[in-house]
Formats: C-alpha cells, structure tokens, sequence
C-alpha cells in the first residue's frame, strides 16, 4: 500500500475511534479517500512522464501577492479531471449519499469531455464561482450543487498531484513560500480549510527569542498547499488588531480548535500537531472537526472557506 493510502487509512481508523458519532460518515467517504490518494499518486507519475508541470513560480509576483495560478490557462486540466471522476464513479454508484443527482452530473461529464468551456469551466471551479458553474452547466438545484462537489474534488486530485514538489515543510529552513504574506493560498488563491501548528523554534537572529507557542500554518483544502502565517492575523480579512484573533477548543481534544476573527467573524478549524504522531490527513482531519463547525456555526461565525460539510 502506498504512503499516502495507508496515511488515509490510519487517520480514518483513529477518527472512527476517537469519534464514534462519524462513524458511518467515515465508513461512506472512505473508499472515495482512498481513491483520491491512489488516483493522485498515478498522476504525479503520468505527469512527471509527460512534462506536465506548474508554471514557475516568481518571487517578485509572490511578493505582491499574486497567486500561481492566477490568469494562467487552466483548460489542459479538464481532461484530467473527467479522467478522475471516470475513476470515482463506481464509488459514486455504490453510495447515493456521496454525489446526490448523479446521473445528471455524469452526462454533464460525459457530453463536456472536449468542451471548448474548458478554460470556463476549470476557473468557475477554481474560483468556487458556484453560480458560474451552474450556468455553464445548465444544471439547477441538488443537481448543480453535485456538479460542483464532484468538479471540486476530482480538480483537488489533479492539483494536489501538480503541486506535491511545492508543499512547505515545517522547517524554518526549507519554507517554499517565504515571500508569501497572504492569507489566501499561493498556489490556487483560495482560502484556507484548516489551520495548523508546527513546532517551535528559535530565531537565529535573536537566541532569546523562542517561539514556543508552535508555528502556524494554513491549509488549502483545494490543492493541498500549506504556507506559514502569522498567528494574531486574520487570513480571511487581513486585521492585525491586538486580539481580533481568538480561539476555542473542542471539550474533548485540547489538540483541536477554532480560530475566529472578532472582526469579521470567519473561522477556521485547526489542529495542533506538536504531540500528535503519525502526522494525519489534514483534508480528513478538516472533515472530521464537523462538530467544531457546528459549534462555530451556533455562535455565529462564518467558515473562510465553505465546504460540503461546513455549511448549515
């Protein structure tokens, strides 16, 4: 079993252990998991095979914020993409519950494999533009909510297969963003699904220094990339005021939290990985803070980026 399906493997049966109430939440979205980390191991070989890369990154354009992917032309990932969700629909028509409205969504697959929409359509993905997407598809209702579900998470596999060489480690010394300042990603410029703490370290230009309190990290749930950030400021509106970011945590796992903006009242859940070995999947552990969500949501706060999942 390779690294990544194992990985997938292991969180679930911790997460099933630890939170028995998403056992059958996890019994369903499994195999579809599992199929991803396949599915992205098989394109980062067919993509090394083919040349088929990221544009460079420049660091005078990451300077300024700018992600990599905005502007660039997108429509050579659409192939791709009606490829993985070939690959995922026998685990579509196993379980109802995952795609609702699928035979709409696979003849939109299946009548699109070489649309001229391409560009469109990755963008309108991309940009999480919903109502774009529904009207490129001519889809309404559940139907058009599907399509987008399935888009985005057969578009997560393609990028997260692109941009596997350009995930920042938790090493001061190899950050592959370190002019990166934003709170939105620097690969797809979409807003962070989670957040996470690495360990401390000492700043080498001040020995005094200690930054005990774990450094921080967000997490792109679209394509995989993780980047520092500074911990008082809010990724989603940018306030730095001495305090407008606060935290709760979950009753029950000190090691799970949320940190919201008393400014502009978004959240994100998050997760502190000093003490916990083996690393988790971050995108399953997003998942499995379901009950942060809702404790998020009855106090009002808004997700900074909305998932299937995260929105009641």
């Amino acid at each position: 079993m390779d690294d990544a399906a194992r990985r997938v493997r292991e969180t679930v049966a911790r997460q099933r252990e630890e939170k028995p109430v998403l056992g059958e939440l996890l019994d369903s979205f499994e195999p579809l998991w599992i199929a991803r980390a396949q599915e992205q191991q098989r394109l980062e070989e067919e993509f090394a095979r083919e040349g088929i890369a990221l544009p460079q990154r420049d660091d005078k354009l990451s300077s300024e914020g700018i992600s990599l992917l905005a502007g660039a032309d997108l429509s050579g990932l659409w192939p791709h993409i009606v490829a993985c969700f070939r690959r995922y629909q026998p685990i579509f028509a196993d379980n109802d519950r995952l795609l609702p409205g699928r035979a709409a969504v696979e003849t939109f697959f299946a009548s699109q494999e070489d649309t001229p929409l391409a560009q469109d359509l990755v963008r309108a993905v991309m940009d999480a533009d919903t109502e774009r997407l529904a009207a490129l598809s001519g889809l309404e209702g559940l139907e058009a909510a599907s399509l987008v579900a399935a888009s985005e998470f057969c578009l997560s596999t393609v990028l997260r297969a692109l941009t596997v060489n350009l995930a920042s480690s938790d090493d001061e010394e190899t950050n592959h963003w370190p002019l990166w300042t934003q709170g939105y990603c620097p690969v797809c410029g979409r807003l962070p699904v989670m957040d996470w703490l690495g360990k401390g370290y000492e700043d080498k230009n001040n020995p005094f220094l200690t930054t005990g309190g774990g450094r921080k990290f967000l997490h792109c749930g679209l394509c995989g990339s993780d980047w520092r950030f500074r911990r008082a400021i809010c990724p989603a509106c940018g306030a730095d005021k001495k305090g407008c970011m606060e935290t709760f945590y979950a009753s029950t796992n000190q090691a799970e939290h949320v940190s919201w903006c008393s400014e502009c009242k978004k959240y994100c859940v998050g997760l502190d990985l000093r003490g916990i070995s083996p690393v988790p999947d971050l995108d399953i552990m997003a998942f499995c803070m379901l009950p942060l969500d809702m404790l998020a949501a009855k106090r009002d706060l808004v997700p900074m980026c909305r998932t299937s999942w995260n929105q009641f």
